[in-house]
């Protein structure tokens, strides 16, 4: 994948409005522009992603994603392991 690809796919999202990942334990967020907060259902960290910056959500449950700026990100689907040959 180039970056094309990603800003094809890119969601964007103004300042304050948030994004809501149900159960993305394995999706990666790649900020693409803008800063984004994350936050994930009983989780205390507060999660910080700067542009070209990203972030592997490590738990399911409701993730959210809220703008901090105009903001842009791709949100990435687990990549399978790979197997033996």
């Amino acid at each position: 994948m180039n970056i094309a690809d990603l800003n094809r796919a890119a969601i964007t999202l103004r300042k304050g409005q948030l994004h809501r990942i149900h159960d993305g334990a394995g999706q990666r967020i790649e900020a693409l522009s803008g800063a984004l907060w994350v936050t994930i259902d009983h989780d205390l960290r507060d999660i910080v992603v700067a542009p070209g910056e990203g972030f592997s959500i490590d738990r399911n449950g409701d993730t959210l994603v809220s703008a901090l700026d105009d903001a842009r990100f791709a949100l990435l689907d687990p990549i399978a392991p790979r197997r033996a040959a």
